[in-house]
């Protein structure tokens, strides 16, 4: 009994969330194990074409049949699944919610512990999750950091980005439509038995409908190829015009930057110079032009000369109170003298000793003080009895000198 495309995607699209729908399915696809190959490239198919609810449903629809056939030791889908089910859970895991991703986990877990898969196939089943997991944490971090802007695809790319889509989805259909196409047509080309002419009339019928969506996937799959290479080629004369321009901007910058800093350095040798020239000239003065003080002002002594140095100092005796009698009669006029003498009258002048002059020392008396003395010179001239000194008289009550 052969099993056509479309059959399989009816069943495909019939399939629903329920034990029973998934079991009732998954014994219908077991019957059909010789096709086991070609219904897990339509299943891929169509996993990736659906939506993230359906997607879980057919992986637990694959779960289950690859779980009873092992159970039942036949590994035709095992074998059949293994090369595509880590890019199956790659595409069923990106962008489901939270719950859906982690039922997901659930089965892959049910599959390690009970050894559905190889342990290597298990280990890139895993690095795709935990790869999307980390894609996912950066993408966040960076809208984070970036206010939303991060994580967002340049203008210049998103060309880029549909195209390669565009050229991924082509690859699917064509490497699923070349492997079914492989298949049908060493089966039928290359067996060693032929079947009746009118069978194979209609298997060869199959086979070019087979090769015809063969040839379409790869023609698609060209063309989009075609249309990224344009998009590249396109983006890189862009970038290569845009260079030249950045070169010679870069250049122009280069080359104003040197002209300044070769003004700088003119400028900074011009400073050097005249501070140069400076210190010179000041040298230069300052070695040549003396220094002139400014004449000092007269200023009048406040300490006395000291009383060496005065002409009219002369020098005495010790004072000593010791009475010494007189030893010749001192005539009034030279008592008088030496009275004033001793009572600091220094400006009378000292009395003549001369007899004839009565009138010496006697200038700038009063008349009555000159007559008086004149009187009692003559007196003591007539009698000639001598006149003695009196004693300079002492304060009792200190020591403070008294005339």
């Amino acid at each position: 009994m052969s099993l056509s495309d479309e059959t399989v995607y009816s069943k495909l699209n019939a399939l629903n969330e329920t034990q029973e729908g998934i079991v009732s399915i998954a014994q219908w696809v077991m019957f059909h194990r010789r096709h086991a190959k070609r219904f897990a490239q339509l299943w891929l198919q169509r996993l990736k074409e659906s939506s993230a609810p359906r997607k879980l449903n057919l992986v637990y629809l694959a779960n289950e049949v690859v779980q009873q056939m092992k159970a039942r030791k036949k590994e035709e889908f095992g074998v059949a699944f293994a090369p595509i089910i880590a890019d199956a859970c790659e595409v069923a895991y990106r962008g489901s919610s939270a719950d859906i991703q982690g039922k997901l986990r659930r089965v892959i877990q049910v599959w390690r512990q009970r050894a559905i898969f190889d342990v290597d196939v298990l280990d890139r089943i895993d690095t795709r999750l935990d790869d999307v997991d980390k894609g996912k944490s950066s993408t966040t971090a960076r809208r984070g950091l970036g206010g939303g802007i991060g994580g967002a695809t340049p203008a210049e790319l998103t060309r880029l980005a549909a195209a390669q889509s565009k050229l991924n989805n082509q690859l699917t259909h064509s490497t699923i439509a070349l492997g079914s196409a492989g298949d049908e047509y060493k089966k039928w080309m290359e067996a060693d038995a032929i079947p009746p002419p009118a069978v194979y009339v209609a298997r060869l019928s199959q086979l070019i409908k087979t090769l015809d969506i063969a040839h379409a996937a790869v023609s698609d799959a060209l063309s989009s190829r075609k249309e990224l290479i344009k998009n590249l080629e396109s983006l890189l004369e862009t970038n290569k015009t845009a260079l030249a321009g950045e070169e010679s901007q870069l250049k122009g910058v280069e080359e104003k930057k040197a002209r300044t800093d070769d003004v700088k350095k003119d400028v900074e040798n011009m400073l050097l110079s005249g501070m140069t020239d400076d210190k010179n000239g000041d040298t230069a003065m300052r070695s040549t032009t003396p220094d002139i003080e400014p004449p000092r002002e007269m200023v009048e002594a406040l300490t006395p000369p000291p009383a060496a140095e005065d002409p009219s100092f002369q020098e005495s005796g010790p004072f000593s109170f010791q009475q010494t009698p007189p030893t010749k009669t001192q005539a009034p006029a030279d008592l008088l003298s030496s009275m004033l003498q001793y009572g600091n009258y220094s400006k009378a002048p000292a009395a003549p000793k001369a007899a004839d002059n009565p009138m010496a020392g006697m200038e700038g008396l009063d008349a009555d003080v000159v007559a008086m003395l004149l009187k009692g010179a003559n007196s003591s001239k007539g009698n000639g009895a001598p006149v003695q000194a009196q004693p300079l008289a002492m304060d009792d009550d200190d020591d403070e000198y008294h005339p």
